[in-house]
């Protein structure tokens, strides 16, 4: 009857304070939105890195975070270039995903393995999923199926006057951030990606590695090496064009039609200063640190050397930032450049790396492949990302607020199924947490690749409760297995539903609906 007393007029609206009801698809707008992607990191990761950066799973910054899912992560297909159709080929079922049916295969013993790492997303469309809220095929950067290109939610949030920046430990030009900056039908159009990137003016803020002139422990190429002939160094055309680059570093590279020129810093001094305030940049800005591939997953212990604190054993290079220090910087950065708040993406992209090296190793006498899995790499790329956390969470904290800013955590997709130390013999044994500094007991399946098993997703402040409303089933082997919640789970493009409901101040669509829409 209220409702219907608010249409007689404006005396009747006024007088029954319809004008203060909100609509039912109302919310409140979100100021600022920050997602940050672990890439490649199941559930085994999360652990591992919290029994030794914390002694506990609930040592993390995101642990008591009120949204707690599962989120699966398949692609439309793994076609690698579009198909031209709507079809969705691969999903996630809950029943075979948990099956402890014996294989008598030694690599993938258990029938739940063998499923999980039949048919996975890439980090492109992964990427594309979270930044737009489209599947697609394996490859596609914000393309669809059809080969359309589609809109992520950080051209919205720029529409919309809010300063973007993408944040990662990876090349800029790679799938993750390229899905928050670009568009493009291939993932490996890292040129052509790298370009739209830094020219279309749809980013204020761009850091990761991908720039020329030093190895992967950050020691400057001589002259061959920087031509491609050295060990460890990257190509100067292997993530951006030579012509691009050389602009770039000359300071005369465009980043949008107004003119405006990006400042390009790349000394880890450099970095620390815009984090503690001390430089301040006007225009746009990109961080390249001085190292190539990675900021650290990528070093050798022979050359930087051994330091018994890390979980690998080999001690840092001291010449780059942190993924911390990084983000920290880029915030007050994107804060400077609008009133209207700000969009960032944050990517821990070695963690991916990293579990990679699932194919290497001799646990289970099959022979080795050059080296041993890279565990304690594992676990320092998730240590490093959860210092980037807990900076957002300070950040958020000391400069804005939960009822204004949005914090969504998850990773793009499992890789190698990181399980417990005898998961060959006991289906899904967690990893074991054998205390604080101290390595994990922690296994991967022996494939080499990603895998199709729920992965977990955080979320805060504002718009973050409306994911209940997206929820697409519940698992119970998830609950029973992994424990972080009920076995409730969301889809990968809900992601991208909520953030662009919470910048437009709505509710997001309900989960039936959505699924109906696609």
């Amino acid at each position: 009857m209220l409702a219907r007393a608010c249409a007689v007029g404006a005396l009747a609206l006024a007088l029954a304070g319809c004008a203060s009801l909100p609509r039912a698809d109302q919310a409140p707008r979100a100021r600022n939105v920050i997602v940050m992607i672990n890439d490649g990191a199941g559930w085994g990761t999360w652990d591992a890195a919290a029994y030794w950066q914390y002694g506990r799973r609930d040592g993390a910054p995101y642990a008591a975070f009120p949204a707690r899912y599962g989120m699966t992560t398949f692609p439309l297909n793994t076609d690698g270039a579009p198909s031209g159709d709507s079809a969705s080929r691969i999903g996630y079922d809950a029943a075979r995903a948990w099956d402890v049916a014996a294989t008598g295969d030694l690599v993938l013993p258990f029938a739940g393995y063998r499923y999980l790492a039949e048919a996975a997303t890439d980090s492109a469309a992964a990427g594309t999923a979270l930044a737009s809220g489209v599947k697609t095929y394996n490859s596609a950067i914000n393309h669809d199926n059809h080969g359309d290109p589609v809109e992520p939610v950080s051209f919205l949030a720029k529409a919309q006057g809010k300063a973007t920046g993408v944040v990662t430990s990876v090349p800029f030009s790679h799938a993750t951030p390229a899905a928050f900056g670009a568009q493009n039908a291939s993932r490996n159009a890292y040129h052509e990606i790298a370009r739209q990137m830094l020219s279309e003016g749809r980013l204020d803020l761009i850091m990761g590695t991908g720039a020329p002139g030093f190895d992967v422990n950050g020691i400057a190429c001589d002259a061959s090496a920087a031509n491609g002939g050295g060990t460890g160094c990257d190509a100067p055309d292997q993530f951006m064009a030579i012509a691009d680059w050389t602009r770039l570093a000359a300071g005369r590279y465009g980043a949008d039609e107004g003119g405006h020129r990006w400042r390009l810093i790349r000394e880890r001094a450099e970095f620390v200063a815009l984090a503690d305030g001390s430089l301040r940049v006007d225009g746009p800005l990109i961080g390249l640190p001085e190292v190539a591939m990675t900021l650290q997953q990528a070093r050798e212990a022979d050359v930087v050397g051994r330091d018994p604190a890390t979980a690998s054993g080999t001690a840092p290079v001291a010449t780059v930032p942190s993924l911390a220090t990084m983000t920290r910087g880029a915030l007050r950065h994107l804060q400077a450049r609008s009133d209207a708040g700000l969009f960032l993406m944050v990517e821990g992209g070695a963690t991916d790396w990293a579990a990679h090296t699932s194919r290497c190793g001799t646990e289970w006498n099959y022979g080795a492949c050059g080296s041993e899995p890279e565990y304690g790499r594992l676990i320092e790329e998730t240590v490093d990302f959860n210092d980037a956390v807990a900076e957002v969470v300070a950040w958020v904290e000391a400069h804005s607020s939960w009822d204004e800013t949005l914090l969504v955590v998850t990773t793009d997709h499992d890789n190698s199924i990181p399980l417990g130390p005898d998961a060959q013999a006991q289906p899904f044994q967690p990893v074991a947490n054998r205390g604080k500094g101290r390595m994990p007991g922690i296994t991967f399946r022996r494939t080499g690749g990603h895998a199709n098993g729920l992965v977990p997703l955080w979320a805060r402040g504002a718009g973050a409760e409306h994911f209940a409303a997206l929820v697409r089933g519940r698992d119970p082997g998830y609950a029973r297995h992994v424990g972080l919640n009920d076995g409730s789970y969301v889809d990968n493009t809900d992601v991208a539903r909520l953030v662009r409901a919470a910048l437009a101040g709505e509710r997001p669509m309900r989960s039936t609906d959505a699924i109906n829409a696609r």
